[in-house]
């Protein structure tokens, strides 16, 4: 680990490099000096101060038969060792983290690599787990729109956008309180209350063309995003519908083996062997494309304006293929 390039925020170098040494001494490693320099980046006059240091809170000497430095009175801490169930879960995460964007991507590595030096057990290179997500977009200044977005947040502060929308493609400067973000499939999004609609949005943030913090500050709103998107399919906050569909008694087996589709969903297993799902969803955009991905073993029962939709759709989509 080199402590100048895995610092984290808001930790000065010289704790980093005090706990560094103090962990090595606390393993048992018997940290010698001329390592403590090529780890530390220092001279040996800089490392012997940093040794005071620590001498002064927990008593060390130097082992002639190992060649480094002790605690006197042994380790004042156990070594951190992970079991193997921990070290896979550690590794898995770090599998998932790595699609949802660069901020976290860059931290988790900085973390792990930390982490594994303090336990000292070595990181793995063939994981056999692979998590198959698809990667979160990116924009060129996404990191920095994050960073910014997450202080603004913690901080009940508005931001300034240029936001250009998905389909419209229409650009458009907003005033946002900015509450929450949420990663919906590759798409990070923004939800906080939009001064020129004058109600709660959503902005993909990859969208963001451009992003002014202010220091206009904003109550915290009586907010939760759990509670706000209970009733979409995905993200998507419309009018409330009712939505019943069915499908094939050859694929019942498949659609059930999840538990839930839907927080709100109920089902109705038939006669026939078929099975009926019922939702109330808000809006009917997303729970759409989750239909049509069933098809030819899927049907929309209610409501019949939802239903005659999707056969106008599917009526097209084969004119399209013709």
């Amino acid at each position: 680990m080199n402590p100048k390039t895995s610092k984290p925020a808001g930790i000065s170098e010289k704790v980093i490099r005090l706990l560094d040494v103090y962990t090595l001494m606390a393993q048992d490693r018997f940290p010698p000096l001329d390592f403590l320099k090529d780890r530390l980046e220092m001279s040996e006059r800089s490392v012997y101060r940093y040794l005071e240091i620590i001498n002064m809170i927990d008593p060390i000497e130097y082992d002639k038969e190992r060649k480094g430095y002790k605690f006197v009175h042994g380790s004042r801490i156990k070594k951190l060792m992970l079991s193997e169930e921990d070290f896979i879960l550690l590794l898995t995460l770090g599998e998932t983290i790595s699609h949802m964007g660069t901020p976290f991507k860059d931290n988790f590595s900085k973390f792990v690599e930390r982490f594994l030096n303090i336990t000292g057990q070595p990181s793995i290179k063939d994981f056999p787990i692979l998590i198959k997500s698809p990667d979160a977009i990116e924009s060129e200044r996404f990191k920095d729109h994050f960073k910014a977005i997450l202080d603004c947040i913690h901080e009940h502060r508005s931001i300034d956008i240029v936001y250009k929308t998905m389909y419209s493609k229409e650009i458009k400067q907003r005033r946002i309180d900015p509450y929450g973000l949420v990663l919906y499939g590759d798409t990070w999004i923004l939800i906080g209350y939009c001064h020129l609609r004058e109600c709660i949005r959503h902005f993909a943030i990859d969208m963001i063309q451009n992003l002014k913090e202010t220091e206009l500050r904003f109550l915290p709103p009586d907010f939760s995003i759990e509670e706000h998107l209970s009733h979409s399919w995905g993200v998507y906050d419309e009018e409330p519908v009712d939505v019943t569909v069915r499908f094939s008694s050859e694929i019942a087996h498949i659609i059930t083996r999840k538990q839930k589709w839907h927080p709100f969903e109920k089902r109705t297993f038939l006669p026939t062997g078929e099975v009926e799902f019922s939702f109330r969803v808000a809006g009917i955009h997303e729970i759409k494309r989750w239909i049509y991905s069933w098809i030819p073993n899927v049907q929309v029962t209610e409501p019949k304006w939802f239903k005659d939709l999707i056969e106008q759709e599917l009526t097209q989509t084969l004119k399209n293929q013709s």
